[in-house]
């Protein structure tokens, strides 16, 4: 069958997508059908709708104080919605309530950019990654890629034996990353440094890259740089375990198991294709506000989805505190060496590590050792992505000829 190119659902939020996959549910859709077929092979679903009973002496407090006297919000509260997803073949589960996405007196956004501004302007003086001259120099010497000042650095805490990052010299605010220099270090400087260093140690085969800006997310220093490193054989950590699922899911089902994760993003809503890679936001995030880029057989394509993704953090969504992990195909090297085992994952994910001055953590035992508890709606992260993935069609048209 063709694969899906739109959504004949009409759900714009997460609480009609709960609605939608939720049994109590009367009529749907003709097209639900044949969508629930495919759901159901990849997830299973858990919805929750028990009343709370609330005191008489908690009802001010929750009703005026929690939701300011919203009488919609307080009457939400006492009879929740909760919608938990578990993909079978990765096992992360996810649970939303999206009455939790619809809080008052969310921070102000405006004042966190002024702030992240500061920080960042105040960082400028005596930074070691706005001049190469400031940093380590790998075994095999530097990438630099001229056109967009970039240069290779190595890492100074090592985690692998070849631990390196990919750094814009002349971009020293992250919110002013560009088309250009997104593609050259990511295309280009880090695919040029996994080479080199497959030259030296032909295990080296599984292309990772991760990147967290600021403090709040994990970040070491404000300048943006990238941390890159390769897999011996397979890919490290969690993309490992993203590999492994999709082994697992074609040997079960014959299937590809992550263009079957586009295709139900895209019938849900929350997903769209452009040329060889796809963006979802998906229904098992790990962070608020998650998005992934999957990619296939052009790698420029994939890069310009990822590079729109991140532009709907800075334009739509104010997400200031970040962060992203990739994994590139074994191919991408390109490296005269044969590879036993190749990698073939080209896929990025990125998730929102909250307000970057709250003193409240970001995680807990939750995220840490069970489940993954998201607060924001994914359908209002995915119309921040396609309403960038618009914008930037008046501004790079040769990046949608054919399309």
């Amino acid at each position: 069958p063709s694969r899906p190119s739109t959504s004949c659902l009409g759900i714009t939020t997460v609480e009609q997508l709960l609605d939608m996959l939720s049994d109590e549910l009367g009529t749907k859709p003709a097209c639900f059908g044949d969508l629930k077929i495919l759901f159901d092979r990849v997830y299973n679903v858990e919805t929750f709708n028990t009343e709370i009973d609330v005191p008489e002496n908690m009802v001010e407090m929750v009703r005026d104080k929690w939701f300011n006297g919203d009488q919609m919000l307080y009457g939400k509260f006492k009879k929740p919605k909760v919608l938990t997803v578990t993909d079978r073949y990765s096992f992360e589960t996810t649970t939303v309530n999206p009455l939790r996405a619809m809080r008052p007196n969310l921070p102000d956004k405006g004042e966190e950019l002024a702030r992240v501004k500061k920080i960042i302007q105040d960082s400028r003086d005596g930074c070691n990654f706005c001049n190469d001259k400031q940093t380590l120099t790998d075994s095999f010497g530097r990438v630099y890629w001229e056109k967009s000042h970039i240069f290779t650095s190595e890492n100074a805490f090592r985690f692998f034996d070849y631990t390196g990052m990919v750094i814009p010299a002349d971009v020293h605010d992250f919110t002013e990353l560009d088309a250009q220099t997104f593609e050259a270090l990511f295309a280009y400087a880090a695919v040029t440094w996994f080479g080199n260093i497959r030259d030296k140690s032909p295990d080296k085969t599984h292309p990772i890259l991760v990147w967290d800006l600021l403090e709040k997310a994990g970040g070491s220093q404000v300048h943006p740089h990238i941390t890159i490193f390769a897999g011996s054989g397979f890919y490290p950590g969690k993309m490992g375990h993203l590999e492994d699922a999709g082994r697992r899911y074609r040997t079960a089902t014959g299937g590809d198991y992550l263009q079957d994760i586009v295709d139900i993003h895209v019938a849900l809503g929350l997903g769209f294709r452009h040329k060889s890679a796809a963006v979802v936001v998906p229904i098992t995030p790990n962070k608020d506000r998650e998005i992934w880029v999957i990619g296939s057989t052009d790698l420029l394509d994939f890069i310009w989805l990822y590079f729109l993704a991140f532009r709907s953090y800075i334009e739509e969504l104010q997400v200031y505190c970040s962060s992203h992990g990739m994994a590139l195909p074994s191919t991408e090297i390109g490296s005269k060496e044969p590879f036993k085992s190749p990698g073939d994952l080209m896929v990025a994910k990125m998730g929102s590590r909250g307000d970057c001055f709250s003193v409240h953590s970001d995680v807990s035992s939750l995220e840490l050792y069970t489940i993954n508890s998201i607060s924001t709606d994914y359908y209002h992260t995915f119309a921040a992505v396609k309403k960038t993935y618009e914008k930037y069609r008046q501004t790079h048209p040769e990046k949608y000829e054919g399309v």
